[in-house]
C-alpha cells in the first residue's frame, strides 16, 4: 500500500469518502489543508487508469491558537506531515517528487496518479516519496485534456483554467512551508552535529498544472520580497505542459523555475491532441507541452526538451496526453534522469541538438533499463 502525502486548497466535505471536492477552501483559494491518503493495487484493474485503488484518507488536525493562548497553542497541520515525510525519507533513503496535476481532475485521481509515479518511477528498486498538490479542478469527462476520456467543453477547461491560477498562492505557500521546513531541518542536524539528509527532492507538474506552478511561482517571488528564490529541487519535470512554448524566457510566466531547480525537463510531443485542442480552439499561444521551448538561445544551459512524438501514444482517450505515467520508455527515460544520469548519457535516446534536445525512442521499456 502506497502513503501518499498531500496538501490541497479543496473544500472540505465532512463525512464524505472522498473528503474533498470541486471547490475552494471555505476561507478561500490561498488556504490549504493536508494530510495523507492509502492507495492500493486495484485487484480488479485491467488498465492504467483503474490500476490502484483510493482505501483511505487523513486530514490533519489543526486549529489557530485560542485567544489570550501563546503562539506554540496552535496546531499547524503541516508540522506533522513534513515531519512524518522526513522520517520516512530519512528511514528508507527515499527520493521526493512534488507533484501538480493537470485538467479535470478529482481529488481522487490526484492520488490515483500519484501512487502511479510512486510505483513506476523507482530509484534503485525504492519507490519515492510522493508529495501531491491537488487544485480544485473539475473531474468528469475530458479528451486527453484531463485525466480520464470522454467529451470536452470549453467552459469545463476555462474554469479550470481559472481554479489553476486562482491556487497559486496556496501552492506557493505549500511550496514556501516545504522550504522552511527543509531550512529548518538541516539547521537543526548542523547543530546536533548530523549529517544533512541527502536525499533529493524533484518537481513533476502534468498539462494544466504547469499554469498552476507559474502562478505559484510568481506568489513564492512575493513571499520572498522579489529576493532570488532557494534552489531546492534537484529535477523540475515538465510533462505535457499546457503553456506557453515562450514560458521559460519570462519571469512572469516560468521563467523563475531555474532559481527554484538545478535542471529542467521539457517532455513534449507534437502529436498531444490535448495541447492541438487548446492550441487551436482555446485561442492559446503554441503549447510548451507539444513543441518544447520557443528557443533555447539565452535560456538557462539546464533546460532540457525532451521530444516524446514516438512514444506518446497510450490509449485512445488519453490524445496521446498521459505518456509520463504509462509509456515505459518515458518512465526509463525519468528514471534514468533521477538516478543522476546526464543529458547524454540517458539510454532510449538520441540527441536532435547536443546537449539541449533529444528524442526518446520507442521499444526501451523500463523494465529493462537499471537505475
Amino acid at each position: 500500500m502506497a502513503r501518499i502525502y498531500y496538501a490541497t486548497n479543496r473544500r472540505l466535505v465532512a463525512g464524505a469518502r472522498v473528503p474533498f471536492g470541486n471547490r475552494y477552501n471555505e476561507e478561500g483559494p490561498a488556504f490549504y489543508r493536508v494530510g495523507y491518503a492509502e492507495v492500493d493495487r486495484s485487484p480488479a484493474g485491467v488498465g492504467p487508469d483503474d490500476a490502484f485503488v483510493l482505501r483511505s484518507v487523513m486530514v490533519a488536525e489543526e486549529h489557530p491558537a485560542p485567544p489570550g493562548a501563546l503562539p506554540s497553542a496552535e496546531i499547524i497541520g503541516s508540522t506533522g506531515v513534513f515531519e512524518a515525510m522526513t522520517q520516512a525519507v530519512r528511514g528508507e533513503s527515499r527520493e521526493v517528487i512534488a507533484y501538480i496535476h493537470g485538467f479535470n481532475s478529482s481529488f481522487e485521481t490526484c492520488m490515483l496518479r500519484a501512487a502511479q509515479i510512486e510505483a513506476n518511477w523507482r530509484i534503485g528498486g525504492k519507490a519515492p516519496l510522493v508529495f501531491a498538490f491537488s487544485w480544485p479542478a473539475d473531474d468528469g469527462d475530458g479528451l486527453g485534456l484531463g485525466e480520464s476520456a470522454g467529451t470536452e467543453s470549453k467552459w469545463k477547461y476555462f474554469g479550470d483554467r481559472d481554479d489553476a491560477e486562482a491556487s497559486g498562492k496556496a501552492i506557493g505557500r505549500s511550496l514556501r512551508r516545504l522550504i522552511d521546513f527543509l531550512l529548518e531541518l538541516r539547521k537543526e542536524d548542523r547543530a546536533a552535529g548530523r549529517e544533512p539528509c541527502g536525499q533529493k527532492l524533484h518537481l513533476v507538474a502534468h498539462s494544466m498544472g504547469n499554469w498552476a506552478l507559474r502562478h505559484a511561482l510568481i506568489a513564492l517571488r512575493g513571499f520572498n520580497s522579489g529576493a532570488r528564490l532557494p534552489k531546492i529541487f534537484t529535477n523540475a519535470f515538465l510533462m505535457a505542459a499546457d503553456e506557453d512554448a515562450d514560458a521559460l524566457e519570462h519571469n512572469n510566466k516560468l521563467g523563475l523555475l531555474p532559481q527554484l531547480a538545478e535542471a529542467i525537463h521539457v517532455y513534449h510531443a507534437r502529436r498531444d491532441l490535448a495541447l492541438i485542442i487548446s492550441d487551436t480552439t482555446k485561442l492559446n499561444p503554441d503549447r510548451l507541452g507539444a513543441w518544447g521551448p520557443r528557443t533555447f538561445d539565452g535560456l538557462d544551459s539546464a533546460i532540457y526538451g525532451i521530444d516524446c512524438a514516438d512514444v506518446c501514444g497510450t490509449e485512445l482517450g488519453h490524445g496521446n496526453h498521459q505518456y509520463y505515467r504509462i509509456r515505459p520508455e518515458v518512465i526509463a527515460d525519468v528514471r534514468q534522469v533521477m538516478a543522476g544520469k546526464g543529458p547524454d548519457q540517458v539510454t532510449g535516446r538520441v540527441p536532435v541538438r547536443a546537449g539541449r534536445q533529444y528524442r526518446i525512442k520507442p521499444g526501451r521499456g523500463a523494465a529493462t533499463i537499471e537505475v
